[in-house]
């Protein structure tokens, strides 16, 4: 229903042609869309970063601030939208996006913005080992432990070890957490 109002809303714009709003049993390879609305459920499900052309908004139903910064990270997002915006604010929000803009609302800017300080200071990366590093990178990009120890060539349980000492190490209790250290490890890394 929110698609289909968007798209009537959007049929006046001449440069945002279609609009496809994403759900879990669609058939992502089906679609050439300009834009496509996708809900965290659908992105983690359907990772439809092989639609390159299209323009990926998240709808967000009142995500946390980690839950949008882990799906920021592991995914390309080109705008976030939430459920109460009005039309003229959705059709700002397009056109940014159309102009390869980044489109989050202020609101969740600051609160983001909050999340990242507040994460820092609780973080100490040089209490934590080589391996744990590795680890923090990539639960920082949304892997769960079983992916995470096929991609390090570990077991589960020791990915699980791993994770809960840096839990202890930093005194956090999310994997979402670990999201900010991960982007400064990794960037860290490319330096």
């Amino acid at each position: 229903m929110l698609g289909k109002a968007l798209q009537e809303q959007l049929q006046e714009e001449p440069e945002i042609a279609e609009v496809v709003m994403l759900h879990p049993d669609c058939d992502i390879e089906s679609f050439e869309a300009d834009f496509i609305i996708i809900d965290a459920y659908t992105i983690k499900q359907k990772k439809p970063v092989c639609l390159s052309k299209a323009k990926i908004v998240l709808l967000d139903y009142g995500l946390s601030e980690d839950s949008i910064a882990c799906l920021l990270i592991s995914n390309k997002i080109d705008g976030i939208m939430t459920t109460d915006a009005d039309t003229c604010q959705l059709l700002k929000a397009f056109h940014a996006i159309n102009d390869g803009q980044i489109w989050i609302d202020n609101y969740k800017i600051k609160a983001l913005v909050n999340f990242a300080d507040n994460s820092k200071d609780s973080v100490v990366a040089g209490s934590l080992s080589n391996k744990e590093r590795e680890i923090v990178i990539v639960v920082s990009q949304g892997l769960t432990n079983k992916e995470i120890a096929a991609q390090l060539y570990i077991s589960e349980q020791t990915v699980k070890t791993h994770v809960n000492s840096i839990f202890k190490k930093l005194n956090l209790a999310r994997r979402t957490q670990l999201v900010p250290l991960g982007i400064k490890l990794r960037a860290d890394l490319i330096s």
